[in-house]
């Protein structure tokens, strides 16, 4: 009873290292990214630094496609990740792997075996995959698509480690949302100042077509008046 009320003890110790250090790694993604403000370069760093710190085979951001249809792969880290990017690899939401579930369902799911899990997705691109987690992006109640975790290891997912990447996929979304919050705002005052640009050289052009029309000439008393007002003889 005594060793095995110290196995636990210890066991608990060790998750709540692994914890430590995995909060410890999510703020250090989050100052990385903290600063970036273009969506196209926040996603691969984002993959880049959540499979570094964490130590992941292959780390992937899937966002929802226009019509919500599907969530598409937008950035990932791995090397068959990159090559699923170049074939515009994206899962029919709701229908297919783990990602297509969470990103209908907005829950996190697990795969702790890729072989025997009935929803996994059999995905020639990454074969060293033997466990999966994906979690919901969500940012102001609405979910923006998934985040992909893979690992080598069966297994490699346990209920801590679902609560503590949520807080990493919460911060993700976060940044998503941000970025293109700024990217909006920045679209739309470049509208802005084209329109203003425009709407000063027709202006500009009407002075110069009424200056043409009418013309203007100088006064003895140096000012400027229209040719159609007497002249100095005249008044």
């Amino acid at each position: 009873e005594q060793k095995r009320v110290s196995e636990d003890l210890q066991e608990l110790n060790i998750q709540n290292e692994l914890r430590a250090r995995r909060l410890d790694a999510i703020a250090e993604v989050s100052q990385a990214v903290s600063q970036i403000r273009e969506l196209k370069k926040l996603l691969p760093v984002i993959t880049r630094q959540v499979s570094e710190k964490f130590d992941f085979y292959h780390v992937g951001i899937f966002l929802f496609s226009e019509d919500r249809r599907f969530a598409e792969l937008i950035a990932a880290n791995s090397e068959g990740g990159k090559r699923m990017l170049e074939r515009g690899h994206r899962l029919e939401v709701g229908q297919v792997g783990v990602v297509g579930r969470v990103a209908k369902e907005g829950a996190p799911r697990v795969a702790l075996d890729v072989g025997q899990d009935a929803i996994y997705f059999d995905n020639p691109d990454l074969p060293q995959t033997r466990s999966e987690m994906a979690l919901a992006l969500i940012a102001g109640g609405r979910v923006l698509g998934a985040l992909d975790i893979q690992s080598t290891q069966g297994e490699a997912f346990s209920d801590a480690d679902i609560d503590t990447l949520q807080v990493l996929a919460d911060q993700i979304a976060i940044s998503i949302e941000n970025a293109r919050l700024f990217e909006e705002n920045n679209n739309n005052l470049q509208a802005l100042r084209r329109a203003y640009g425009e709407q000063s050289r027709l202006g500009w052009q009407e002075l110069v077509y009424a200056r043409n029309q009418y013309g203007y000439r100088s006064k003895r008393d140096g000012s400027i008046v229209s040719i159609d007002e007497p002249t100095d003889s005249q008044s």
